[in-house]
């Protein structure tokens, strides 16, 4: 009885120091997240006699989950991570319109961070995070409401970069420069795309590999404008054997300006050779531009994003040569962390054969709760 009372004090004050310990640790730790219901009215040409895939209406509940840790040790070093689970688009699924309600874990990093930049390890987009594009009210969410089989906006959306979280270390620079303006710069390499989170990824699969990203981004102001810019290139070699994939550069830049509540900018992106064969030769890019207005509680703004390449849906003529979809916008704040999203997206695809030409429309209005 007496070795039980002993063992337990013991494990009481083990526990009670460490309590003590934590409330006393450098640690800050936050906790955040949005819910985001959306309602969406959508209809597309090529699918409006197809019974499976009708134009209609339908609800949709977005979530996430984001924790946040961070601390600084004696000699100066800043460190912590962040993690974030959500059940928003799986990029990586080729049918995405009614998506799974599942959580999954979208992002999960650590970084050290001191006098000679940050180094941050984990699952994110890395340098690219730096590139700039068109302003925008509303976002891409209307994606989930078009269908992956005939529409070309998922490949555009999804493409090199924004489904890009596989694991990866990045360095960034620390901002250098003065009142004017300052610059930094990052580097980032993914050993294989594919890879993410306890993955590990032995066979050589139709995929990329040494994935190599750099960016570079000026924020400053001008006069009484206040402008953002950068340039970024990402880069990968196929790992396939035989080769099936061509191996490519991609590059792109953006620029926003501020003025006195108005914001415009845009963004051009050369995809290369991403993602095609050594028969598939033409020219893939994507490009944006926008503008908003905010003013009190409102924001009101028109984005434009356009295409031209080679698209992964299963259906013939799989050569986009020219895709629009224009976006109007507005949104308002009642309080704090609380926003009502109106968005219409009008969008039109123009693909190699006839039979894969496309047109349709997106309407949704959104009730968002960040906290």
């Amino acid at each position: 009885m007496r070795k039980i009372l002993l063992a337990t004090t013991a494990l009481v004050g083990f526990v009670a120091a460490g309590a003590a310990q934590a409330a006393t640790a450098p640690l800050n730790v936050t906790v955040g997240g949005d819910i985001n219901f959306v309602a969406g009215a959508f209809h597309e040409s090529r699918i409006s006699t197809n019974s499976a895939t009708p134009a209609g209406a339908d609800f949709q509940t977005l979530y996430s989950l984001n924790f946040g840790v961070t601390g600084k040790a004696a000699n100066g070093l800043e460190y912590g991570g962040n993690l974030v689970l959500d059940n928003h688009s799986n990029a990586y699924e080729a049918n995405y319109a009614g998506e799974v309600d599942g959580i999954r874990v979208t992002q999960a990093d650590i970084f050290m961070s001191g006098a000679y930049g940050k180094i941050r390890m984990g699952d994110f987009r890395g340098a690219t995070e730096l590139a700039v594009a068109a302003p925008s009210v509303g976002g891409l969410s209307y994606v989930s409401f078009l269908n992956a089989s005939t529409s070309f906006a998922k490949d555009i959306v999804y493409g090199i970069d924004t489904k890009n979280y596989d694991t990866n270390i990045t360095y960034y620079t620390p901002k250098v420069g003065n009142e004017m303006g300052k610059v930094q710069a990052a580097v980032t390499y993914v050993p294989k795309i594919g890879q993410r989170g306890s993955q590990v990824l032995l066979a050589r699969g139709d995929e990329y590999k040494n994935l190599v990203k750099a960016a570079v981004t000026y924020a400053g102001n001008i006069q009484k404008v206040a402008v953002n810019a950068s340039a970024h290139v990402v880069t990968g070699d196929t790992q396939a054997l035989p080769a099936t994939l061509e191996d490519f550069t991609s590059w792109g830049i953006g620029v926003q300006a501020a003025y006195q509540g108005f914001t415009v900018g845009g963004n051009y992106i050369d995809l290369d050779d991403y993602n095609i064969t050594s028969a598939d030769r033409k020219s893939q890019a994507t490009y944006t531009a926008g503008i908003k207005y905010e003013f009190g509680k409102y924001v009101v703004g028109f984005d434009w994003l356009g295409a031209e390449g080679y698209s992964d849906a299963a259906y013939a003529g799989s050569y986009v040569k020219d895709f629009n979809a224009y976006s109007f916008g507005g949104a308002y704040t009642w309080a704090p962390g609380l926003t009502t999203t109106v968005n219409a997206v009008l969008f039109n695809q123009d693909a190699q054969t006839n039979t894969s030409d496309n047109e349709g429309y997106v309407l949704l209005v959104s009730q968002k709760l960040a906290f």
